[in-house]
């Protein structure tokens, strides 16, 4: 075991994509400067996995994705909002960084403590602005609200 020691979190421009806009977020491992022509595999795996339409009576069409530059091993974690309050998750993996060999998660793989900490953020800006209701431009407000954490 290693001790747990930050990691850079930085918002990414958002994907907008068949209806839906998620917020992008990247996450480096100590040390690493952030290289997105890794992720592309992983956010076409995202990008498929996204339920259509985008919006529904019980969808706003929006999400995040985590782009998570491990030590050895890259992530790419998509998130929705979807059922009023659920936020389904999906896990693709890339066990050989470079090599844009994305696949999904097996059943022992899953998000780890730095990407609870966006989930954490999410749940919050969601709750905040679509979940508070009566709330004007909710979704542009939960959209515009973004995590930032040094390492």
């Amino acid at each position: 075991m290693h001790p747990y020691k930050a990691r850079r979190i930085d918002p990414l421009p958002q994907l907008s994509v068949d209806g839906w806009v998620l917020k992008q977020y990247s996450v480096c491992h100590a040390g690493q400067t952030f290289d997105d022509t890794r992720f592309s595999g992983g956010v076409t795996h995202a990008v498929a996995a996204l339920p259509r339409p985008a919006r529904t009576t019980e969808r706003p069409g929006v999400g995040f994705v985590i782009l998570h530059q491990g030590n050895g091993i890259d992530y790419t974690v998509l998130a929705w909002w979807d059922r009023e309050n659920e936020l389904p998750l999906r896990v693709f993996v890339c066990d050989r960084p470079g090599a844009n060999e994305w696949r999904r998660a097996r059943e022992s793989e899953s998000v780890c403590v730095w990407d609870l900490q966006i989930i954490w953020a999410e749940r919050e800006a969601y709750v905040q602005t679509i979940l508070a209701g009566a709330v004007p431009d909710a979704v542009a407000l939960y959209l515009a609200q973004s995590l930032r954490a040094a390492a």
